[in-house]
């Protein structure tokens, strides 16, 4: 069985491989023996600058006496011992340290008190040091080197938090593929009543897939309730690590009647320290090719939130690093005007200045009108983060975690190339279906194998827009083999591009160079549930279409597969019609309700304003329909619709979300399953009335959310 500490130890050592040289644990030991050296040194010279052996010398006892004076006054058991081990290569023993500390006990002056002593001269005789003096540099000692110490050691329970967490997740995850049984038999009030109120609603009230707008500026998505407790989690640990066991050591060792330094570096250190295990997690999580997405089974869009605040996370630490710096040198201008015209405090400097702009530039409002820019912008200042944070921790030997960082980021990006080249640049036949939807048809590699829930990031190779790359769902061709096919709703950006583009081609269509990266995202388990509900609005169809046939595919007897889709008017039929045709004699019960029956009904599918005539269809069912209903009435196109599509159900007007899942659940006959991807609202609103109603049921009731928003 594996235990935290087995995946902390694993988190550490990942960790410490990467950042080897300057990962440093200090020990008492060390610290003892560094304290009194410390002390001696500016209070004496006691040996030349060429004596190696220095204090561990048996022909220099009053180097060696005063070492041994000095390791007996320290508060700490084991600082003789220490001591002698540390001399251990230069053959020192017990007796040979017994033996010096008694001479210098007879010799032993106070060099306060001494006449004529003077500390840069070579002093033939031991001194002493007062037990104050000691004492004192032995606690500031261990307040400042532990401070180090916590600060690696919180950085990693950070960094562990995560990873355990994962793991749980990607164990629940294996459990609907490896036992489906035992995750079926999980229910009962108990159950039911801890993920109603903790693992499927949103945070508060319903708002979760939709965001949320404050003065039209300020818009951000709202986390998921379990998702919130893992997140306040993580910031209750970082908080109570920064704020804790923080004290002023007096006399000082280090910064004698400095308070305010002192405890401005100790704050320094421990951000400093700790935010570097925060970077290379937080470049992981925001990558395509996170490995920690195969494992867990959790969103993209999940990690891309995680990012967010983990980002967050960084900047506040970073800036209190910086806080704690300046405070450090403000009663010492000459220092802060020294330190300032350091190199590695510049690049410090820029650092900080690209975290700053990073957060705030990464508003909503910014990336859903402006996304592209967004997203060179982001890279470019990410850049400057790491570099400007590399060059400011290299002195100190804590750049290779910026490599680590870095290694993560190639290996994302090397996986997208390497992807691009799998698939090849294809020519797609690109179509505008119902002056709202784009369809794109790609011819597959073999090798290149889609699977239900997937996604695939395109570029069209057009001068426009050759660089970008937005992801889409994969749907397998309903007509052609080794084809697959997206289906882009029109919005802005590239798919107005588009839009514009093929609006003014003969028969709105065109052939276009595309490369397609992917694919990307996880099967779902609704096929192991008896009741496979998939609730789908607008463009969010093409994937639940994906999933529930091949659900229909490969059911099993007692099966029942119900799939609702939510559109606007029946013209929106046109962009999806041969695909809604495979569920003609499957298992599948299939329901679609349109919102705004008698909209866009001028022309019957397949013809448009813009045009007299249109190609023949692929099927000979869309050529009948067209022929039947060229008349252009409302009714008669609608009703010769409706026959058409007999095997499906056609509800006009708004489904009540509520309801339908209540419905749901009371006819359900074993474990039910609900996938969904809509518009938000739709979507919440189906989180919302599953949590509500979860204990009507005694069955295992579960929600597949396929909305990915980032």
């Amino acid at each position: 069985m594996v235990t935290l500490r087995q995946i902390a130890a694993a988190s550490l050592s990942l960790v410490v491989v990467s950042a080897a040289s300057g990962f440093k644990i200090y020990h008492k030991d060390d610290l003892a023996v560094q304290t009194c050296q410390t002390l001696l040194k500016s209070t004496a010279k006691l040996f030349p600058s060429n004596d190696k052996k220095m204090y561990c010398n048996v022909d220099n006892q009053p180097a060696l006496g005063s070492m041994a004076h000095c390791v007996s006054e320290i508060p700490y058991k084991h600082s003789v011992e220490a001591f002698i081990k540390s001399c251990s290569k230069f053959g020192l023993t017990r007796d040979q340290f017994d033996s010096a500390y008694d001479n210098a006990t007879k010799h032993i002056i106070n060099p306060s008190t001494e006449t004529g002593f003077n500390k840069t001269k070579l002093s033939y005789k031991p001194v002493s040091i007062t037990k104050k003096k000691v004492v004192g540099g032995w606690h500031s000692a261990i307040g400042r080197y532990m401070n180090f110490n916590r600060a690696h050691w919180y950085g990693i329970a950070l960094l562990s938090y995560w990873f355990a967490v994962l793991f749980a997740a990607g164990i629940c995850n294996y459990a609907y593929f490896l036992f489906p049984g035992v995750v079926k038999s999980t229910k009962g009030k108990f159950v039911n009543t801890f993920r109603k109120h903790i693992t499927l609603p949103a945070t508060f009230k319903k708002m979760h897939a939709e965001h949320v707008t404050f003065l039209r500026i300020f818009q951000w998505l709202v986390p998921t309730r379990l998702e919130t407790i893992l997140l306040v989690a993580w910031f209750a640990m970082a908080v109570g690590f920064n704020v804790s066991n923080f004290a002023h050591d007096e006399p000082n060792l280090y910064w004698p009647d400095m308070k305010a330094v002192e405890i401005g570096t100790k704050i320094a250190d421990r951000t400093g320290v700790m935010v570097l295990y925060i970077i290379p997690q937080l470049i992981l999580f925001a990558g395509r090719n996170n490995f920690m997405l195969w494992f867990s089974g959790w969103s993209y869009s999940r990690f891309v939130e995680i990012h967010k605040w983990l980002a967050r996370a960084s900047f506040i630490l970073v800036a209190v690093h910086a806080v704690g710096m300046t405070y450090n040198a403000k009663s010492r201008p000459l220092k802060y005007k020294i330190r300032n015209s350091q190199e590695y405090v510049r690049w410090g400097y820029v650092s900080l200045v690209a975290a700053s702009i990073m957060v705030f530039h990464s508003l909503i409002v910014l990336r859903k009108t402006r996304y592209e820019l967004f997203v060179l912008t982001h890279i470019i200042l990410a850049c400057l983060f790491i570099i400007g944070g590399w060059r400011h921790v290299e002195e100190e030997l804590f750049e290779q975690f910026f490599i680590a960082a870095v290694a993560v980021w190639v290996f994302d990006r090397v996986l997208r190339l390497a992807r691009l080249f799998a698939f090849g640049v294809r020519k797609a036949e690109v179509e505008l279906k119902a002056n709202e939807t784009v369809k794109v048809t790609v011819p597959r590699p073999k090798h290149w194998k889609p699977f239900p829930g997937c996604y695939a990031f395109i570029h069209f190779v057009r001068p426009t827009c050759f660089w970008q790359s937005h992801p889409f769902t994969i749907v397998e061709d309903a007509v052609n083999d080794n084809t697959i096919t997206f289906y882009l709703k029109v919005k802005g950006g590239v798919t107005h591009g588009l839009y514009q583009y093929l609006s003014k081609q003969p028969g709105h269509r065109a052939t276009i160079k595309v490369l397609v990266e992917g694919p990307y995202g996880q099967r779902t388990a609704i096929d192991k549930f008896d009741n496979a509900v998939f609730l789908t609005g607008g463009n969010g169809i093409p994937g639940l279409y994906y999933e529930a046939k091949s659900v229909c595919q490969r059911a099993v007897d007692k099966q029942r597969v119900k799939f609702y889709w939510v559109i606007r008017h029946y013209k929106s039929l046109e962009w999806f019609y041969e695909e809604l045709l495979k569920f003609k004699d499957t298992r599948a019960e299939v329901v679609i309700y349109v919102t705004q029956a008698h909209a866009g009904l001028v022309y019957p599918i397949g013809e448009d304003a813009s045009s007299e005539t249109e190609e023949k269809s692929a099927s000979e069912d869309a050529e009948e329909k067209k022929s039947e209903a060229a008349d252009g009435s409302m009714e008669d196109y609608s009703e010769s619709l409706k026959k058409q599509l007999s095997f499906i159900e056609f509800r006009e007007g708004r489904p009540n979300v509520d309801e339908l899942v209540r419905s749901e659940l009371a006819e359900a006959h074993g474990s039910i399953g609900f996938a969904t991807c809509s518009h938000g609202s739709m979507v919440d609103d189906t989180r919302r009335a599953i949590a509500d109603h979860i204990n009507t049921t005694n069955h295992r009731v579960d929600l597949f959310e396929q909305m990915q928003i980032w």
